[in-house]
């Protein structure tokens, strides 16, 4: 795995890593200290930032944008170009 600072949100910056998606597609940029689920398919053009959490079976859409310290319940689903912020819980 290699990791590199990345900034989120245009001014946090953090270590960060790209996914890989169960099928072995490279996916977004995840912050190293965030929790996915390793059933999670996160698109390309998709962050998820510092210490968010990311639970089983939950849907990440195209660009979409997963805030510091946001929780992301199982089963969740987050649309395309979706942006939540920092400390939300969906799910």
């Amino acid at each position: 795995m290699t990791t590199f600072k990345h900034k989120f949100f245009g001014w946090l910056e953090a270590e960060a890593q790209r996914w890989t998606n169960p099928d072995g597609s490279e996916g977004g940029i995840v912050a190293t200290d965030a929790t996915v689920h390793a059933s999670v398919v996160v698109p390309g053009s998709a962050t998820i930032g510092p210490r968010a959490s990311i639970g089983y079976g939950a849907s990440i859409g195209d660009g979409a944008s997963i805030g510091p310290r946001a929780s992301i319940g199982d089963g969740a689903s987050i649309g395309d170009g979706a942006s939540i912020g920092d400390g939300a819980s969906i799910g």
